[in-house]
């Protein structure tokens, strides 16, 4: 077991990256091939702190000296010129550390972790109008109009089955790259999360899913940031949760059993995403954005 450099959480060493934020391991851990089992992500967040770095503009001089980096990987991390997930600590060590970034001249953010843990409420479909957007949700009806929304996250979600030491046949079915969309709104702290696979978008104008998609976005986004950084992270891949209730994902659910798979003693390989990995991603983004817009948890 070692600790993630850049988030802090003890994972397992068998993978190269940290399972909660993408950051890459230490080599001499991973080489170390612990394989003690790591906790999954806590739906509830706990009561720790995540500490954030603001890069813009950041003096990579300082930045090298308060990550206790060379110069050079310090120059790769501020060529992000965003926020960057740095460590999630205790409340009491995440104001330490805080403190002592600010004295070497970097601003950080502190942030709960509960808020990067919020579950979004997951689009079934909808309709798309003038500036607006009608939703189907599993929670019920929502309406999102332009100028409702803080911030828009999207990014592609990797997609693999799980590996087993034995199999009853040759898998050739490629997994295509998923791609979903968060649409975080002022007065609401539930995202919408829009899933390209599985949202009844009606006829495409584009003929694509992920072009439609972001038309969508951009149909309510008005002045609001897209963030798009998560393609950037090393996918940390987890079991995929079952897919939502609708005509889109039982079509999908036919496709498996006329493959064979979802049916009888034989379920199938299990698949994986980093769905969570977004959500988790997505979830302290959105954070960090409401406390930009008001200037609370700034360490400058």
């Amino acid at each position: 077991m070692a600790n993630c450099p850049s988030c802090g959480r003890p994972v397992a060493v068998v993978r190269a990256t940290c399972f909660y934020c993408g950051a890459p391991l230490p080599p001499e851990d991973v080489e170390a091939g612990d394989v003690s089992p790591s906790p999954g992500p806590s739906p509830e967040g706990g009561g720790r702190t995540l500490v954030v770095l603001d890069l813009a503009g950041v003096d990579i001089a300082a930045l090298a000296q308060a990550l206790d980096r060379p110069f050079f990987e310090a120059g790769l991390v501020a060529r992000r010129d965003g926020f960057h997930l740095h460590r999630i600590l205790e409340p009491a060590a995440a104001g330490a550390e805080a403190a002592r970034l600010a004295a070497c001249g970097v601003t950080t953010l502190l942030l709960p972790e509960a808020e990067a843990r919020i579950r979004p409420v997951r689009a079934l479909g909808g309709k798309r109008g003038d500036g607006s957007l009608v939703l189907r949700t599993e929670e019920g009806p929502a309406e999102v109009h332009r100028g409702d929304l803080l911030l828009v996250v999207r990014g592609p979600i990797a997609r693999e089955y799980q590996p087993a030491a034995k199999r009853r046949r040759v898998d050739t079915t490629h997994l295509e790259e998923g791609y979903r969309v968060h649409l975080h709104r002022r007065h609401e702290p539930q995202p919408v999360e829009i899933d390209a696979a599985t949202f009844e978008r009606g006829v495409s104008a584009t003929g694509s899913a992920r072009l439609e998609i972001d038309a969508w976005a951009e149909e309510v986004r008005g002045g609001a940031p897209c963030d798009d950084g998560f393609r950037r992270l090393s996918p940390a891949l987890g079991p995929a949760e079952p897919e939502p209730k609708g005509a889109l994902a039982a079509a999908s659910s036919l496709g498996r059993a006329a493959r064979g798979q979802g049916s009888g003693h034989d379920e199938g390989p299990v698949v994986l995403d980093n769905a969570a990995q977004f959500r988790f991603y997505s979830g302290w983004r959105a954070a960090v954005e409401r406390r930009r817009v008001t200037g609370r948890g700034v360490t400058p």
